[in-house]
């Protein structure tokens, strides 16, 4: 008995080491971003994309009313989908519009997710070369979604008169700037504290976890599920770990490709196949925790589902296209 409890404790404590020793540099990366990201913020740069706002919806051929949940899915994609579901509500939308403005809203995800996600996370975690070009995969998909918006828009929406656009408030894009650059510091640093609390505690019980699934095996069983497209592509084995963990936590994938990549154990290409390799994996998963139980709560069963099925089918085929032609021409 008391051997068993000194192997858990021993396993927990080398556990727990591993996973400070992984993190710790990360974080500090994510925090420096995500306060030079929330510096910019409060500078007012939201205001700035309200031309683009209006470009995007006559490009897509969508009602004037759809710029403002557009705009505020900067900010919140679910408030600006319950601004959707209210004007549909009110039979101000017809469900053609609210699901192309939906899908609108998600193709300027990276928009946002550059400084919240993109800039803190993958680069950090990645390097520049490899990170800039899965950031542009994911760019692909956004591009998509957006094509697929302004095709079906333009073919089964009736044309429109644009001349008098809604006036969106200021408030929407950005907080007051604080008088001076002290203050502006310490008003930054006040808006991450919380967002930076909650990713460091779910990024240590994340990674703890993980690390403790690895010690215990689980993911050199997990991984024999990946040998046959390991050894057709020709990849190392030694990516099937970060390949593994990639598909239950993303953050954890890149950095332990990251780390691979510094070490100079794996090539960069075998990386950036092994990402989107990982994605195609993830994509489905994410999709039906996260993304399907929020479309159906805010859209109902029907045009929620049809919302969910559409993003996840786009998505995935930007990532596999992008797996083709990797693989076909630049192998």
């Amino acid at each position: 008995m008391d051997i068993l409890i000194y192997e858990i404790f021993s396993l927990f404590l080398k556990t727990g080491i591993e996973t400070l020793k992984f993190i710790c540099p990360i974080l500090l990366l994510i925090f420096i971003s995500l306060f030079l990201c929330q510096i910019f913020i409060q500078l007012g740069l939201f205001k700035k994309l309200e031309p683009l706002g209006k470009i995007m919806t006559k490009l897509a051929n969508l009602p004037p009313q759809i710029m403002v949940p557009f705009i505020v899915s900067l900010g919140s994609h679910v408030a600006a989908n319950t601004i959707l579901q209210n004007l549909r509500e009110n039979q101000e939308l017809t469900d053609r519009e609210v699901l192309l403005g939906s899908i609108l809203n998600s193709s300027i995800g990276p928009l946002k997710e550059t400084f919240t996600y993109h800039l803190p996370i993958i680069l950090p975690a990645l390097g520049l070369k490899i990170g800039s070009f899965y950031i542009l995969t994911l760019w692909f998909g956004s591009f998509l979604l957006f094509l697929f918006v302004v095709i079906t828009g333009r073919i089964l929406l009736p044309k429109r008169d644009y001349n008098n656009f809604i006036k969106l408030p200021e408030n929407l894009f950005y907080e007051k700037i604080p008088k001076n650059f002290k203050n502006l510091l310490i008003s930054a640093f006040k808006k991450i504290l919380k967002i930076y609390k909650r990713i460091s505690i779910l990024f240590f019980t994340t990674t703890f976890s993980v690390f403790l699934l690895s010690n215990l095996g689980f993911f050199k069983k997990l991984g024999k599920l990946f040998f046959p497209i390991i050894n057709w592509i020709h990849l190392s084995p030694k990516v099937i770990p970060a390949l593994s963990t990639f598909i239950f936590s993303p953050i954890i994938g890149y950095a332990s490709l990251g780390s691979l990549l510094q070490k100079g154990e794996i090539m960069d290409k075998e990386a950036f196949i092994a990402l989107l390799i990982g994605s195609i994996f993830m994509l489905p998963i994410i999709y039906l925790r996260l993304y399907f139980p929020q479309w159906i709560a805010i859209f109902g069963l029907r045009l929620g589902l049809l919302r969910g099925i559409i993003s996840l089918n786009l998505i995935l085929f930007s990532r596999i296209l992008v797996l083709i032609a990797f693989l076909t021409f630049i192998r």
